[in-house]
């Protein structure tokens, strides 16, 4: 209550400008896809992006936040506040699987709505759309421009034999050709140019890059000419034009005179595929492994209303955490039963954080577990793979090469806090034989939660040739 009273006060503060007469702050959440923890200029300096780096360097840098191992679980953890695995949302949907995040569960954009918000999204979504009700419009959004699938070209918008492009329930057919990342900008500014200032205005930004294939205009090339892997050349040039997007949308803030009081909240939904051209030097392992370079990304927050900004935080953060911070942030108060941990307090003053414990995955079907507690992490089941520690090309121009991994069939056990890196594995250790017993018995503990991630065939109901070469909800 005391924190939601000095929102409001500094919220006041920073709305008596022109065009700020709400009390309560707008929210911009920015999900980068794929974007590893080297492919932000803050944690590798080779990379190209003035606008988020100022934005993360005046705001506050997450050292220690965490997304899941791939784009759906890592979705559904940031709009629920629970973890995939107590939803049946473990992996990813494919397109012709009839799943969908369970609708009973109230996501952000319902509750902020309560508390007064406008919602709107530009993105992809990737949550389930075999039938409507899945869709981002039915689930709690103002409006939606984007995909509904894992991915698609840059420039036809085709996915797999199928367009894959909605404003709202409509297909769009009339944007071939022009690069995603510079219509969700357009679409952005629209929606920042129309919306009305009396009302608190939620923008929830998943951006399709720098997710492949690997598709950016040409210009975004030049700037790295001497790096000599395409794909890596490809994948810095996306993140520069992702900069570009977003400063667009930062303009368009500041020009309706909300920016003032505006909280942006910026995240890679997983880490990158170093195999793709992505980086999560120095970090261990890739996109879809439990090891840190999969599932710890490079995250920041940035706005007025931060008590204590221009610093690195280093407490512990999930992605589920998000929804109850901003819930609070608007207004709210807490949900019981949530996984999600309100940070703000944590995160404005850099507090410690109340985070103690998080689940990385457990999933039976995919005999994948791993659990953090306090500085340690289990990982048992099914040995890991992209388990070495691969340098970005331009480090390997440099000199810096990759280092294989030696042990990779587990389980393990980890400081974090000591090895980030995952280099020491302790679990046959005699001396820490009593905290491998205690993080056995807390995944066991857990372990009864889980809803298994249902086993289904590919449905031919779903094929976009019946629906005139159309990714159609309303299938299933």
């Amino acid at each position: 209550m005391v924190i939601v009273f000095l929102l409001a006060i500094v919220g006041c503060f920073f709305g008596q400008g022109a065009a700020q007469t709400t009390t309560k702050p707008h929210i911009l959440l920015i999900v980068a896809d794929d974007l590893g923890w080297s492919d932000v200029s803050w944690n590798n300096p080779n990379v190209v992006m003035p606008n988020l780096h100022t934005l993360a360097t005046t705001g506050v840098i997450f050292n220690q936040t965490y997304s899941q191992r791939l784009c759906t679980p890592s979705r559904t953890a940031l709009l629920t506040g629970k973890f995939p695995y107590r939803l049946g949302m473990q992996t990813t949907i494919s397109h012709k699987e009839a799943h969908g995040l369970p609708l009973d569960e109230e996501l952000l954009p319902q509750k902020l709505k309560k508390l007064g918000y406008a919602t709107h999204m530009v993105g992809k979504w990737h949550l389930g759309s075999c039938k409507w009700e899945y869709t981002p419009t039915e689930r709690g959004f103002d409006s939606f421009y984007g995909f509904h699938h894992g991915g698609e070209d840059y420039y036809t918008h085709m996915s797999e034999r199928g367009l894959d492009f909605w404003d709202g329930r409509t297909s769009v057919s009339d944007r071939n050709g022009v690069y995603s990342t510079e219509s969700f900008a357009r679409r952005a500014e629209n929606i920042i140019s129309q919306h009305d200032p009396n009302t608190p205005l939620f923008l929830y930004l998943p951006f399709q890059s720098v997710h492949t294939p690997h598709q950016v205009p040409s210009s975004y090339l030049q700037t790295f000419s001497t790096i000599q892997d395409d794909n890596r050349k490809s994948i810095l040039g996306m993140a520069t034009a992702l900069d570009d997007a977003i400063k667009r949308v930062t303009d368009a803030l500041k020009g309706k005179g909300l920016w003032d009081n505006t909280l942006t909240i910026f995240m890679s939904d997983n880490g990158g595929n170093y195999v793709q051209g992505q980086s999560n030097w120095p970090l261990r392992g890739a996109k879809g492994t439990l090891w840190e370079g999969g599932t710890r990304v490079p995250a920041f927050v940035h706005g007025n209303m931060l008590e204590r900004t221009g610093y690195t935080y280093h407490g512990m953060m999930h992605g589920v955490d998000i929804l109850p911070t901003l819930v609070s942030v608007a207004g709210g108060t807490e949900d019981a039963g949530l996984d999600g941990k309100n940070m703000w307090q944590s995160i404005s003053t850099g507090a410690d954080s109340p985070r103690t414990e998080f689940v990385y995955d457990i999933d039976s079907r995919g005999e994948r577990y791993a659990i953090r507690v306090g500085d340690y992490k289990l990982i048992k089941g099914t040995p890991a793979s992209k388990n070495d520690w691969y340098a970005p090309a331009e480090m390997q121009q440099m000199g810096i090469l990759t280092e294989e991994a030696t042990d990779d069939t587990g389980p393990f056990l980890f400081n974090i806090r000591e090895d980030p890196l995952e280099k020491s594995n302790l679990y046959n250790a005699v001396e820490y034989a009593s905290i491998q017993r205690a993080m056995r018995r807390r995944l066991k503990e857990l372990k009864p939660d889980e809803v298994p991630f249902p086993d289904l065939a590919d449905d031919p109901a779903a094929d976009p040739s019946n629906y005139g070469d159309v990714w159609m909800p309303g299938w299933c």
